[in-house]
């Protein structure tokens, strides 16, 4: 637990500092704000950077939005065993409530999604975390957590990096796949990032994961007994179509994630709500079906996604702010088309067979390509799945998403 008498500094005052600030307010706790670049001198508790150097050391908790990379560069690093993050504070409210912790390079989000779908039928359940949603500015939260059964958390690997001292009951890892690179280096290190998780589980608590992440990465379980992992074996490929498909590889996870907590409750009757462009059907008739899945900013899981439509008469486009990755992506089969200014980059980290590529400046142009060409190759699948980030172009993935959706009710394709 952390001891909320003690001398707090929040360190950079985004979503995750101004909730912490409004926490210890409610706890009457003493803290301090420093940000690099906001100015904040209409608040209380700001220090300015010459005050921040003289006083850091005085401080016993530093709390950190868990983006800020902490290397041996940063002038935090010698004090990196004060740091914490803001959902280390639930150690001090939480009671009996059931904890469960998803991590994973993809469908975290859609994991944490269906599981408050499932769970809910029979437990009051919430979702916090990564998912967007922070509950430690409630007033009276210990009081709104006691009526919570069950807190699903979905779990970067930035906040797993700097946790300190939440626990976990359940400790869920959906795949890994190259990402973040920028962040931890290497392959290496981002995985051992996403195994941290196990460093948070209770006495009792049990590892969940995807069978593939244990083949490939079982050496990372030499911290917990083999009698508390639980593999989960996904069958890949059962359906016709994408969104079939997907949903089918969260719901096979989803089900047997339940089973394992309580194996009275049924998925059969639940009709699971995605999340907004994810694998998105947003157009389907008996010439084409196209998919929105803006929120993708990994190359490897675009052309994973691409490889579940059986259709060899398909589009994939790409585009965004490539990743740093460990190795060259193999597309096959399929017409690939790439927009913006890092196009060019994109199509380099790209092993191509029996495919058609092109680049373009744009979106819209790419777009105006497919209706041109479409008359003769009467393409049956387009799928937008980018695969990099989408801060070279666009705010974030849902202005992305938005702007795809447009062009396409503009286009009539």
């Amino acid at each position: 637990m952390i001891d909320l008498k003690k001398n707090f500094l929040i360190y950079g005052y985004g979503v995750s500092g101004r909730s912490v600030s409004k926490y210890l307010n409610n706890k009457n706790s003493n803290y301090s704000i420093y940000d690099d670049y906001k100015n904040l001198t209409n608040l209380k508790n700001v220090i300015d950077k010459k005050i921040f150097k003289k006083k850091i050391e005085n401080f016993d908790y530093i709390v950190v939005s868990p983006s800020i990379k902490i290397d041996r560069e940063h002038l935090l690093y010698q004090y990196k065993k004060k740091i914490i993050i803001d959902l280390d504070f639930l150690s001090n409210e939480l009671s009996n409530q059931l904890i469960i912790g998803v991590t994973g390079t993809e469908g975290k989000s859609t994991t944490c999604q269906y599981l408050n779908q499932v769970l809910s039928t029979k437990y009051q359940s919430t979702i916090i975390g990564n998912f967007g949603n922070t509950i430690l500015d409630e007033i009276n939260l210990k009081n709104k957590l006691s009526k919570l059964d069950i807190i699903i958390i979905e779990l970067s690997s930035y906040q797993l990096t700097k946790l300190r001292y939440l626990q976990l009951s359940y400790a869920i890892i959906t795949n890994i796949y190259s990402d973040h690179l920028s962040y931890h280096v290497s392959f290496t290190q981002y995985v051992k990032a996403k195994f941290k998780i196990i460093r948070f589980l209770n006495s009792k608590g049990i590892l969940i994961l995807n069978r593939e992440v244990f083949l490939n990465h079982s050496k990372n379980l030499n911290i917990i007994n083999k009698d508390r992992v639980f593999k989960v074996n996904i069958i890949k490929n059962r359906k016709n179509y994408l969104e079939d498909n997907i949903q089918d590889l969260n719901s096979q996870l989803t089900e047997k994630i339940v089973k394992k907590i309580d194996k009275s409750i049924s998925i059969k009757q639940i009709k699971f709500k995605n999340l907004p462009f994810r694998n998105q059907l947003i157009k389907v008739n008996k010439k084409i079906r196209i998919y929105n899945d803006s929120k993708c900013t990994n190359l490897e899981n675009a052309i994973l996604k691409n490889n579940l439509i059986s259709s060899k008469n398909k589009i994939l486009i790409l585009g965004g702010r490539p990743k740093p990755q460990d190795c060259k992506n193999i597309i096959k089969d399929t017409t690939v088309l790439i927009f913006g200014p890092f196009a060019k980059k994109i199509s380099e980290n790209i092993i191509f067979y029996n495919c058609r590529c092109f680049n373009f400046e744009s979106l819209s142009n790419l777009l105006m390509f497919i209706k041109m060409i479409n008359r003769d190759f009467k393409f049956n699948t387009i799928l937008f799945s980018p695969g990099g980030e989408s801060f070279d172009l666009y705010k974030d993935f849902i202005d992305r998403g938005i702007a795809f959706n447009n062009l396409i009710k503009e286009l009539r394709l």
